[in-house]
Formats: C-alpha cells, structure tokens, sequence
C-alpha cells in the first residue's frame, strides 16, 4: 500500500492520525508490477497473436480488418463465431516493442482502450485524498468518530453486522466496489478507537464489497451485462443466488467479528474510549454538527453512484458523479469547518500529494493490460480455452472455465467487458451439460473476489 492511514494507539483521548508514505511497500509493489509487466510482455512473443471478428455499431469502423458493422445494439462489441484466425507477423503491427513496454503506462493512459476508466480512477483518488485531508485537519473525521462512538456504546459487534450487511448489498444490488473505499477513513478512525486494527478497517471495505460483488443479486454490471449477453432474465437462478449471498454474508460477518475479537486480544496499548467519548455538551453539539454535515456529503456521493449505475446511459461516468459531488460538498463543508478558501485549498493539496506515488502504481497497472491487449494474446487465450472444453466432463470444464476467467481478470479487470467478450461465446455454442446460468455463475465466482487480489483491478488500486 502505497499511503496508509497510521492512527496512533494510546492510552490518550485522543485520535492522532498521520498520513505516512510508506516508500519500502510503494518500491515493493512497483517492483512486481514491474516484473509482471515483463513478463506480461514476454508473453506477446511467446503466444501466437490472434483474433476474433466483432461486432460494432459504431459506422466509422465498417469496412475495418475484424469488425462487422451491426445496427443491433444487443451484438455490440460481441464476438463473430467462427471468425478466429491467427495474425501474420506484418498483421500484428500494434505489438509494443521491448523499449515500448516502458513507455506503456504512458500510452495506456493516453490512448489506451481503457484510458477514460483509468483518468476516472486517478481522478476519483486525487479528489478523495483532497477531501479526507480537509475532513481529518478540520476535525470532522474525530468528531464522527466520536459521535458514532457514543451511540455504540457495547454494540460494537453488532454494528460488524450491520454494516457488513450494508456494504454487501451496496455490492450485490447496485455493484458498488472502490466507490465503497470512501468509508475507510471513517472505519480506520473507528477501528482505532475501538482497539481494533487498520487491516480490520479495510477488511470491512474490501472483503465485504468483494465478497458482495461475487455473490451479486442484480447487480448491473455483472448479473445484468451477462444476462442481457447470454438471452436469458436477470432473475433466473435468483434464487439460488440469494441462497449463496446469504450463507457468504454469514460467514463473512463472522470472519470479521473474529478479526475484531482477536485484535482486541492482541491489543498492548489500550485507547481510552471513555476519556474520548466524555467531552462538554458544547464540544458534544460541534461534534454532532460537524458529523451530520459529513454523514450528508458520503449520502449525497454514494446516492448518485446509485442513480448513475442504475442508469445504462450514465453507468460509465459514475465515477465523476461522485468525485464531483465530493469536490462540492468539501468545498461547502472545509469553508465552514476551515474557516477559510485559503486554509482549505492548503489541505486539499497536501491530501493531493499524499496520494500521488499511487497513480505510478494505477498507471503501471494499466500499462501491464495495455501491452496484453496490444499484443493480440488475448482472443488467441480464449480460442483456445474454448475449444479445449468442448468435448469433455461438464465438472471439468466448469474448474477450466473458473480459472480461464481467473486469467483473463487479470487482463481484463472490468467485469461487463469480460461478460460482453466471454458470455456469449460460451451461450451460443453452449458446452455440453453446463446450462446458462451455471456459466453465468462460474463467472460471478471468478470475477468478484479477484478485484480485491490482483493489482491490475481498480478496487485493490484505490485501497
């Protein structure tokens, strides 16, 4: 990780939060990005480049070398059967060159197929490390803390579930993931404060919404692009759907009920909670005043990546809805906390800067996909894949499926991208005695949990 969150634990009433640039991990995971870029770049020497026709509606590619101009807006950008055929070395011009592989985060950025999620994603983490500088110097993050504290009281374990439960249905109805990590500087804070670890606090983001996003109900981006790919109802195998979300939230709740416990175990140095929680009824009053103003700022922010996902046409731009709304509201929010524009445009840098080694890392990232799909490996995976699950066990080539999915992830990090290029292709030229929603489920399992382990998935990036 790249910037952390240290908060202090003492026998003090007070939150000490400091925000630390930890270069020995920010040269760690640059290193193996690193090496995983190489190799990324060995390999689009190694395997034959190939390609598959696709579908476009988009005219200004008719007549273009594998793309079949289509008014039917349902085949946009899915895959031609029958179409796959190897590239000829003079064919495969858009292979990056060993000296270009270092200019590929560069290029990915600027003209990379992904370049607009990738602007999305830096932008989104330089607006947040704006805002939560301007929250934590203002006061407000302790304030909300302490407010949420008092209200706590001994129900602190049965607040894991609660929210566990919020933030798992966040993922599974409405596809939330890295829009969720806005809430970690809130947990790191209160975690602190109840003894409990900065690991803890971004468990409860990253494993709740992880584990929300692969069991997704209705998820949009997942349930709903792959349903509308494979011809068949969002609500088939619902059922079944919300059998797995169930048990996984139980034992998810679990899981993160027993890291609290064992850190309150393993605590050495105890924060006093009650000399925290035990202010005057006039700090009491700023205290509740300054939470319900940031409580407002996360409602609007996470209500308009709702409306946004759950509009086809705005889906993409979710993203800036909420860094937008975020801009504003600390706008609004730091003039009155801060007490002045000059004071806040201070912090909001500072915060700025706190972030910045990320975006080496997001952009080493994108560069590792850039070079894969440049290189043409990706279709030549896939065909082959494919045709070495036709003619075997059902059980079988569910685990082949599972873990090519677990590979091309790794490519393709976005998931109604993956479920555009793959869905169809397994739906149309079905494997014998593995029905649809069984591919649409393999999928789902494959898909979610990885955001939060492999470095190339904006969720793992932006925490």
């Amino acid at each position: 990780m790249i910037t952390t969150k240290e908060i202090q634990m003492s026998r003090s009433t007070e939150l000490d939060v400091k925000v630390k640039f930890g270069l020995k991990s920010f040269i760690a995971v640059v290193a193996i990005l690193v090496a995983v870029l190489f190799v990324v770049g060995i390999l689009t020497f190694v395997i034959p480049a190939g390609r598959y026709t696709i579908y476009t509606t988009d005219i200004s590619k008719m007549g273009q070398p594998f793309f079949e101009y289509t008014t039917d807006a349902s085949l946009n950008k899915q895959i031609v059967m029958d179409s796959f055929r190897l590239l000829t070395d003079a064919e495969n011009t858009s292979r990056l060159s060993v000296l270009r592989w270092l200019t590929s985060p560069f290029e990915a950025l600027l003209f990379g197929s992904n370049s607009a999620n990738m602007i999305m994603i830096i932008a989104l983490l330089l607006v947040l490390g704006g805002t939560f500088k301007v929250l934590e110097e203002s006061g407000g993050l302790v304030s909300l803390v302490r407010v949420i504290m008092t209200k706590l009281k001994s129900h602190r374990f049965a607040v894991i579930w609660a929210v566990t439960a919020v933030i798992m249905i966040l993922s599974a109805v409405f596809g939330l993931q890295e829009q969720l990590l806005i809430l970690y500087p809130v947990f790191a804070m209160l975690c602190t404060a109840l003894n409990w670890s900065r690991f803890t606090a971004i468990s409860f983001v990253l494993v709740a919404s992880g584990v929300g996003f692969t069991t997704a109900l209705t998820n949009p981006l997942t349930i709903g692009t792959a349903s509308i790919a494979a011809g068949v109802s969002v609500a088939d195998g619902i059922w079944y759907r919300c059998i797995i979300f169930c048990v996984m939230y139980v034992i998810t709740a679990w899981f993160l009920t027993f890291l609290a416990k064992r850190d309150e175990k393993q605590a050495t140095e105890k924060f006093d909670v009650q000399g925290f929680v035990a202010v005057s009824g006039e700090q009491h009053a700023e205290d509740v005043r300054k939470a319900k103003m940031i409580i407002i700022l996360f409602s609007v922010a996470l209500l308009s990546v709702i409306i946004t996902t759950s509009i086809a046409s705005l889906r993409s731009l979710a993203m800036v809805f909420m860094a937008v709304a975020f801009i504003v509201g600390t706008v609004i929010i730091g003039r009155v906390l801060l007490g002045s524009y000059k004071r806040l445009g201070k912090s909001f840098v500072v915060g700025v800067k706190d972030v910045l080694p990320s975006i080496v890392i997001i952009m080493i990232a994108f560069g590792i996909t850039h070079i894969a799909q440049q290189g043409n490996i990706l279709h030549t995976i896939f065909y082959y894949f494919y045709n070495s699950v036709t003619n075997i066990s059902p059980y079988l080539a569910v685990i082949i499926l599972y873990i090519f999915i677990l590979i091309i992830e790794f490519f393709i990090p976005s998931a109604s991208a993956k479920a555009v290029l793959i869905i169809p292709m397994l739906t149309l030229a079905p494997i014998e005695g593995i029905s649809k929603t069984v591919i649409i489920l393999t999928y789902l399992f494959a898909d979610g949990y990885t955001n939060v382990l492999y470095p190339t998935c904006g969720t793992l990036l932006v925490g």
